[in-house]
Protein backbone atom coordinates (compact mmCIF):
# COMPACT_ATOMS: atom_id res chain seq x y z
CA UNK A 1 0.00 0.00 0.00
CA UNK A 2 1.60 3.36 -1.09
CA UNK A 3 0.79 6.49 1.81
CA UNK A 4 0.15 10.18 -0.06
CA UNK A 5 1.26 13.08 2.07
CA UNK A 6 0.40 16.06 0.38
CA UNK A 7 -2.68 17.80 0.41
CA UNK A 8 -2.94 18.96 -3.73
CA UNK A 9 -1.96 15.33 -4.36
CA UNK A 10 -4.18 13.08 -2.05
CA UNK A 11 -7.11 15.30 -3.13
CA UNK A 12 -6.42 14.64 -6.83
CA UNK A 13 -6.49 11.01 -6.45
CA UNK A 14 -9.74 11.01 -4.40
CA UNK A 15 -11.29 13.05 -7.17
CA UNK A 16 -9.58 11.26 -10.00
CA UNK A 17 -11.91 9.05 -12.09
CA UNK A 18 -8.85 6.54 -12.11
CA UNK A 19 -9.23 5.97 -8.54
CA UNK A 20 -12.16 3.95 -7.13
CA UNK A 21 -13.28 3.02 -3.49
CA UNK A 22 -11.82 0.62 -0.98
CA UNK A 23 -14.84 -2.12 -0.44
CA UNK A 24 -14.59 -2.95 2.95
CA UNK A 25 -17.46 -5.04 1.91
CA UNK A 26 -15.45 -7.21 0.19
CA UNK A 27 -12.58 -7.44 2.96
CA UNK A 28 -15.80 -9.51 4.97
CA UNK A 29 -16.50 -11.75 2.11
CA UNK A 30 -13.03 -12.94 1.82
CA UNK A 31 -13.00 -12.82 5.42
CA UNK A 32 -16.31 -15.38 5.89
CA UNK A 33 -14.88 -17.60 2.68
CA UNK A 34 -11.42 -17.75 4.72
CA UNK A 35 -13.60 -18.44 8.25
CA UNK A 36 -16.91 -20.00 7.10
CA UNK A 37 -18.42 -17.67 9.25
CA UNK A 38 -21.24 -15.59 8.11
CA UNK A 39 -21.00 -12.40 8.03
CA UNK A 40 -23.55 -11.81 5.63
CA UNK A 41 -25.43 -8.75 7.97
CA UNK A 42 -22.03 -7.01 7.88
CA UNK A 43 -21.33 -7.04 4.33
CA UNK A 44 -25.25 -6.16 3.60
CA UNK A 45 -24.64 -3.01 5.66
CA UNK A 46 -20.78 -2.07 4.06
CA UNK A 47 -22.53 -2.69 0.50
CA UNK A 48 -24.31 0.56 1.34
CA UNK A 49 -21.89 2.57 3.03
CA UNK A 50 -21.04 5.39 0.69
CA UNK A 51 -17.69 5.89 1.88
CA UNK A 52 -16.88 2.36 0.54
CA UNK A 53 -19.10 2.54 -2.85
CA UNK A 54 -19.01 3.75 -6.10
CA UNK A 55 -21.40 4.06 -9.48
CA UNK A 56 -24.77 3.93 -9.42
CA UNK A 57 -24.89 1.98 -6.20
CA UNK A 58 -23.37 5.02 -4.41
CA UNK A 59 -25.47 8.03 -6.36
CA UNK A 60 -28.52 5.44 -5.17
CA UNK A 61 -27.54 5.37 -1.94
CA UNK A 62 -27.02 8.83 -1.26
CA UNK A 63 -30.08 9.94 -2.71
CA UNK A 64 -32.12 8.30 -0.30
CA UNK A 65 -30.15 9.28 2.64
CA UNK A 66 -29.95 12.72 1.43
CA UNK A 67 -34.10 12.38 1.66
CA UNK A 68 -33.79 11.75 4.83
CA UNK A 69 -31.55 14.03 6.29
CA UNK A 70 -33.63 16.39 4.85
CA UNK A 71 -37.05 15.19 6.45
CA UNK A 72 -35.11 15.09 9.51
CA UNK A 73 -33.06 17.99 9.48
CA UNK A 74 -35.09 19.99 11.70
CA UNK A 75 -35.56 17.74 14.27
CA UNK A 76 -31.86 17.01 14.41
CA UNK A 77 -31.02 21.27 14.65
CA UNK A 78 -33.73 21.23 17.65
CA UNK A 79 -32.64 18.10 19.31
CA UNK A 80 -28.68 19.64 19.32
CA UNK A 81 -29.86 23.10 20.99
CA UNK A 82 -32.16 21.78 23.51
CA UNK A 83 -29.57 18.56 24.10
CA UNK A 84 -26.73 21.21 23.85
CA UNK A 85 -28.44 23.69 26.23
CA UNK A 86 -29.40 20.79 28.67
CA UNK A 87 -25.29 19.64 29.05
CA UNK A 88 -24.11 22.76 29.56
CA UNK A 89 -26.12 23.75 32.55
CA UNK A 90 -25.62 20.03 34.11
CA UNK A 91 -21.89 19.33 33.15
CA UNK A 92 -20.19 22.43 32.28
CA UNK A 93 -19.68 23.76 35.88
CA UNK A 94 -17.14 25.71 37.86
CA UNK A 95 -14.68 23.98 39.81
CA UNK A 96 -15.62 20.58 38.34
CA UNK A 97 -13.64 18.05 36.11
CA UNK A 98 -15.65 16.39 33.38
CA UNK A 99 -14.94 14.04 30.54
CA UNK A 100 -15.40 15.56 27.40
CA UNK A 101 -16.59 12.35 25.23
CA UNK A 102 -18.57 10.49 27.23
CA UNK A 103 -20.35 13.49 29.43
CA UNK A 104 -20.26 16.18 26.27
CA UNK A 105 -20.20 14.68 22.48
CA UNK A 106 -21.81 11.42 22.66
CA UNK A 107 -25.02 12.74 24.67
CA UNK A 108 -25.25 15.44 21.72
CA UNK A 109 -24.35 12.60 19.14
CA UNK A 110 -27.15 10.69 20.02
CA UNK A 111 -29.62 13.35 20.09
CA UNK A 112 -28.93 13.95 16.37
CA UNK A 113 -28.63 10.19 15.55
CA UNK A 114 -32.06 9.91 17.63
CA UNK A 115 -33.42 12.04 14.95
CA UNK A 116 -32.70 9.35 11.97
CA UNK A 117 -32.78 5.99 13.53
CA UNK A 118 -35.08 4.40 16.27
CA UNK A 119 -35.10 6.79 19.46
CA UNK A 120 -34.23 3.55 21.84
CA UNK A 121 -30.65 2.85 23.12
CA UNK A 122 -30.42 -0.63 21.74
CA UNK A 123 -30.34 0.64 18.14
CA UNK A 124 -28.17 4.18 19.58
CA UNK A 125 -25.63 1.73 20.84
CA UNK A 126 -25.69 -0.07 17.13
CA UNK A 127 -24.93 2.55 15.88
CA UNK A 128 -21.30 3.80 17.78
CA UNK A 129 -20.60 0.20 17.63
CA UNK A 130 -20.12 -0.43 13.81
CA UNK A 131 -17.19 1.86 12.69
CA UNK A 132 -15.93 -0.59 15.00
CA UNK A 133 -15.82 -2.88 11.62
CA UNK A 134 -13.46 -0.95 9.66
CA UNK A 135 -10.90 -1.53 12.39
CA UNK A 136 -8.04 -4.12 11.25
CA UNK A 137 -7.64 -5.36 15.04
CA UNK A 138 -10.92 -5.86 16.06
CA UNK A 139 -11.35 -9.48 16.98
CA UNK A 140 -13.09 -12.29 15.05
CA UNK A 141 -15.44 -12.66 17.67
CA UNK A 142 -16.72 -9.00 18.08
CA UNK A 143 -17.02 -8.80 14.36
CA UNK A 144 -19.53 -11.70 14.45
CA UNK A 145 -21.28 -10.10 17.38
CA UNK A 146 -21.48 -6.64 15.42
CA UNK A 147 -22.90 -8.31 12.68
CA UNK A 148 -25.71 -10.46 14.10
CA UNK A 149 -26.42 -7.10 15.98
CA UNK A 150 -27.25 -5.84 12.72
CA UNK A 151 -29.10 -8.87 11.65
CA UNK A 152 -31.22 -8.68 14.32
CA UNK A 153 -31.91 -5.32 14.03
CA UNK A 154 -33.00 -5.60 10.26
CA UNK A 155 -34.85 -8.68 10.83
CA UNK A 156 -37.38 -6.87 13.48
CA UNK A 157 -38.92 -5.12 10.77
CA UNK A 158 -38.86 -6.91 7.61
CA UNK A 159 -40.85 -4.90 5.34
CA UNK A 160 -39.21 -1.88 6.09
CA UNK A 161 -35.92 -3.80 5.69
CA UNK A 162 -34.09 -1.06 3.22
CA UNK A 163 -35.67 1.63 4.63
CA UNK A 164 -33.67 0.34 8.18
CA UNK A 165 -30.71 -0.34 6.27
CA UNK A 166 -30.34 3.39 4.69
CA UNK A 167 -30.99 4.73 8.69
CA UNK A 168 -28.78 2.61 10.05
CA UNK A 169 -25.99 3.51 7.67
CA UNK A 170 -26.58 6.88 7.79
CA UNK A 171 -26.64 7.64 11.48
CA UNK A 172 -23.48 4.87 11.62
CA UNK A 173 -21.39 6.94 9.21
CA UNK A 174 -21.40 10.48 11.57
CA UNK A 175 -20.86 8.02 14.96
CA UNK A 176 -17.32 8.56 14.90
CA UNK A 177 -16.60 11.57 12.87
CA UNK A 178 -18.76 13.59 14.82
CA UNK A 179 -18.21 12.54 18.33
CA UNK A 180 -14.47 12.36 17.89
CA UNK A 181 -14.15 15.54 16.20
CA UNK A 182 -15.90 17.94 17.98
CA UNK A 183 -14.10 16.21 21.46
CA UNK A 184 -10.68 16.46 19.48
CA UNK A 185 -11.37 20.39 18.52
CA UNK A 186 -12.61 21.14 22.22
CA UNK A 187 -9.28 19.57 23.58
CA UNK A 188 -7.13 21.86 20.82
CA UNK A 189 -8.38 24.85 21.76
CA UNK A 190 -8.55 24.93 25.18
CA UNK A 191 -5.20 23.52 25.27
CA UNK A 192 -4.01 26.39 23.19
CA UNK A 193 -5.62 28.89 25.14
CA UNK A 194 -4.39 28.00 28.74
CA UNK A 195 -6.27 30.04 31.29
CA UNK A 196 -8.65 31.75 28.88
CA UNK A 197 -12.15 32.69 29.61
CA UNK A 198 -14.35 30.98 26.86
CA UNK A 199 -15.86 34.25 26.40
CA UNK A 200 -12.50 35.46 25.31
CA UNK A 201 -11.32 32.77 23.11
CA UNK A 202 -11.29 33.25 19.27
CA UNK A 203 -13.40 30.36 18.14
CA UNK A 204 -12.78 29.34 14.81
CA UNK A 205 -15.64 29.12 12.67
CA UNK A 206 -15.21 25.32 11.56
CA UNK A 207 -13.74 22.43 13.81
CA UNK A 208 -10.02 22.73 13.73
CA UNK A 209 -9.30 19.20 14.07
CA UNK A 210 -10.94 16.00 12.76
CA UNK A 211 -11.03 12.32 13.56
CA UNK A 212 -10.76 11.02 10.15
CA UNK A 213 -7.31 11.23 8.85
CA UNK A 214 -7.10 9.28 5.65
CA UNK A 215 -9.17 7.72 3.01
CA UNK A 216 -8.30 5.09 0.73
CA UNK A 217 -8.32 4.50 -2.81
CA UNK A 218 -7.74 1.74 -5.30
CA UNK A 219 -6.11 2.41 -8.70
CA UNK A 220 -8.27 1.03 -11.32
CA UNK A 221 -7.53 -1.25 -14.13
CA UNK A 222 -4.54 0.61 -15.90
CA UNK A 223 -1.55 2.12 -14.50
CA UNK A 224 -1.80 5.63 -13.38
CA UNK A 225 0.46 8.83 -12.68
CA UNK A 226 -0.88 11.78 -10.66
CA UNK A 227 1.87 14.40 -10.05
CA UNK A 228 4.82 12.50 -9.15
CA UNK A 229 3.18 9.30 -8.26
CA UNK A 230 2.84 6.02 -10.43
CA UNK A 231 0.53 3.55 -9.19
CA UNK A 232 -0.01 -0.08 -10.61
CA UNK A 233 -3.64 -1.48 -11.38
CA UNK A 234 -5.28 -2.45 -8.17
CA UNK A 235 -2.96 -0.95 -6.11
CA UNK A 236 -4.33 0.29 -2.67
CA UNK A 237 -3.80 4.06 -1.99
CA UNK A 238 -4.04 6.11 1.30
CA UNK A 239 -4.73 9.77 1.02
CA UNK A 240 -3.98 11.76 4.28
CA UNK A 241 -6.81 14.32 4.59
CA UNK A 242 -5.37 15.67 7.35
CA UNK A 243 -2.20 16.07 9.02
CA UNK A 244 0.21 18.51 10.82
CA UNK A 245 2.19 18.98 8.19
CA UNK A 246 -0.80 20.39 6.21
CA UNK A 247 -1.92 24.14 6.13
CA UNK A 248 -4.97 24.87 8.53
CA UNK A 249 -6.88 25.88 5.56
CA UNK A 250 -5.56 22.65 3.51
CA UNK A 251 -6.61 20.83 6.71
CA UNK A 252 -10.31 22.84 6.77
CA UNK A 253 -10.79 22.19 2.63
CA UNK A 254 -10.65 18.02 3.49
CA UNK A 255 -12.56 18.53 7.08
CA UNK A 256 -15.49 17.22 4.77
CA UNK A 257 -13.85 15.55 1.95
CA UNK A 258 -14.20 15.82 -1.71
CA UNK A 259 -16.63 15.70 -4.49
CA UNK A 260 -18.82 12.81 -4.86
CA UNK A 261 -18.21 10.99 -1.47
CA UNK A 262 -18.42 14.76 0.89
CA UNK A 263 -20.18 14.21 3.59
CA UNK A 264 -23.41 13.99 3.91
CA UNK A 265 -23.92 15.06 7.21
CA UNK A 266 -21.73 18.43 6.58
CA UNK A 267 -24.56 20.88 6.47
CA UNK A 268 -25.56 19.88 10.27
CA UNK A 269 -22.31 19.35 11.61
CA UNK A 270 -21.91 22.92 10.68
CA UNK A 271 -24.73 24.16 12.16
CA UNK A 272 -23.91 22.32 15.62
CA UNK A 273 -20.04 23.86 15.81
CA UNK A 274 -22.15 26.99 15.56
CA UNK A 275 -24.30 26.29 18.48
CA UNK A 276 -21.12 25.20 20.63
CA UNK A 277 -19.44 28.40 19.72
CA UNK A 278 -22.70 30.12 20.48
CA UNK A 279 -23.09 28.69 23.84
CA UNK A 280 -19.25 28.42 24.68
CA UNK A 281 -18.43 32.01 23.98
CA UNK A 282 -21.10 33.34 27.10
CA UNK A 283 -19.65 31.75 29.28
CA UNK A 284 -17.11 32.96 32.08
CA UNK A 285 -15.87 29.32 32.28
CA UNK A 286 -12.11 28.72 32.12
CA UNK A 287 -11.09 24.84 30.69
CA UNK A 288 -7.97 23.23 31.90
CA UNK A 289 -6.87 20.20 29.69
CA UNK A 290 -5.64 17.15 31.95
CA UNK A 291 -5.66 13.75 30.43
CA UNK A 292 -6.53 12.18 26.75
CA UNK A 293 -6.80 8.72 26.01
CA UNK A 294 -6.71 7.37 22.59
CA UNK A 295 -8.36 4.30 21.10
CA UNK A 296 -6.49 1.46 19.39
CA UNK A 297 -8.84 1.12 16.86
CA UNK A 298 -7.65 4.16 14.76
CA UNK A 299 -8.38 3.16 11.44
CA UNK A 300 -9.35 5.01 9.52
CA UNK A 301 -10.18 7.64 12.94
CA UNK A 302 -8.03 9.23 15.27
CA UNK A 303 -10.41 8.47 18.35
CA UNK A 304 -10.10 9.68 21.69
CA UNK A 305 -11.56 7.30 24.42
CA UNK A 306 -11.16 10.09 27.38
CA UNK A 307 -10.48 13.44 27.59
CA UNK A 308 -10.47 14.90 30.51
CA UNK A 309 -10.78 18.59 31.63
CA UNK A 310 -11.25 20.94 34.81
CA UNK A 311 -13.40 23.60 34.71
CA UNK A 312 -12.91 26.73 37.34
Amino acid sequence: MKSVQDAAIAKAIILSPDFGTYSMANRYRELAERTHLDFSSAIKLLDCLPVFIDGDVHQRVRKAMAKQISKTKDCQFSSSREILAILFERVFRQNTRIELVEEFSRPLWRAISASIVPRNSETLDLVEEIPALFSPILSIRERIRISDRIGDYLSADPEEGDDRLILLCLAALGARPFVGTLSLSLYEIFKENPGARMRDLVWPQLYPSSSLRFVDRICGNEAAVVANFEFRPGERVRCLTQSAEYSSEENTRALFGFGAHTCLGKSISEKVWGLVVETFSQSDLRAEPLTITMSPHDDPFLMPVQIHIALT
